[in-house]
């Protein structure tokens, strides 16, 4: 049944580029609630809408896919393009400004990584350009959209670096490389959300010596509702049983942790 529940909503064109395996894990945790399949369709959509937020859309794919064209023909400018394609996402488009302060603030305290990793990455592997790293890095890319991650090899091929983008849901799916740094912006409330415990879990497996998480500070509607307070009151502590928070800092409209594991601290 689980199969067929899949098969039929990536069927959707709204749907059709979602790894199955994040279909299939949420179909799991919604069967025990519904009895009929029209019933549990019904409840995965709406899980994967609630939980994952807008999905690249068909015409949105369209522009990077023409953007990306012109690099490839040796046109345009890497930054301006990448720019046009960071103001597509809400999250992407609120750093344009703080990108740069951003990143100098991370590698002030991790140093210039010799590689990366971007989990639940949407958009963000576009903002290469203001890292002002000097050499191609290997940029590990995780995202459930396969449309998102074809993108970002192009990008990263454009860049020189190795396509390293991959299609995976970090919370069902093994994390097999390391790095010098990992990026993690916005995604432990979701994964909160999705499956309890889920964040004490993914920061315990993932193998880099520096890791950088996000959390809002307003809502999708422009709500602040005491997000700083409540994230900084659930998450710390968790966040302190497996890391050493080095740095907390606010930019923009995010609160962000620099952290390290206690034994590299």
């Amino acid at each position: 049944m689980l199969e067929e529940v899949v098969e039929k909503i990536r069927l959707s064109n709204k749907y059709r580029y979602i790894n199955e395996k994040t279909i299939l894990e949420l179909a799991k945790i919604e069967l025990p609630k519904h009895k009929s399949e029209k019933n549990l369709i019904k409840a995965v959509k709406n899980r994967l809408h609630q939980v994952y937020g807008a999905f690249l859309s068909r015409k949105d794919a369209e522009k990077i896919n023409k953007l990306l064209s012109i690099l490839e023909s040796g046109e345009g400018d890497i930054r301006d393009v990448a720019k046009k394609i960071l103001r597509l996402h809400q999250s992407t488009r609120e750093r344009l400004d703080i990108y740069e302060e951003l990143y100098r603030e991370i590698f002030d305290v991790t140093g210039r990584p010799g590689s990366l990793m971007d989990l639940a990455c949407g958009l963000n592997p576009f903002s290469i350009p203001y890292m002002d790293i000097d050499r191609p890095v290997d940029y590990y890319a995780y995202d459930i959209d396969s449309m998102v991650v074809e993108n970002v090899n192009r990008f990263l091929g454009i860049l020189g670096y190795p396509r390293l983008a991959r299609v995976k849901d970090v919370l069902f799916e093994e994390i097999e490389e390391h790095s010098d740094l990992c990026l993690i912006f916005k995604f432990l409330p979701i994964g909160e959300r999705i499956k309890k415990g889920s964040s004490m879990r993914l920061l315990k497996s993932i193998n880099s010596r520096f890791i950088v998480v996000s959390f809002p500070l307003k809502s999708i509607s422009g709500r602040e509702k005491g997000m700083l307070e409540n994230y900084s009151r659930i998450f710390e502590p968790l966040m302190k049983e497996s890391c050493k928070i080095k740095r907390k800092f606010v930019l923009g409209n995010e609160i962000f942790y620099i952290l390290t594991r206690e034994n590299n601290g």
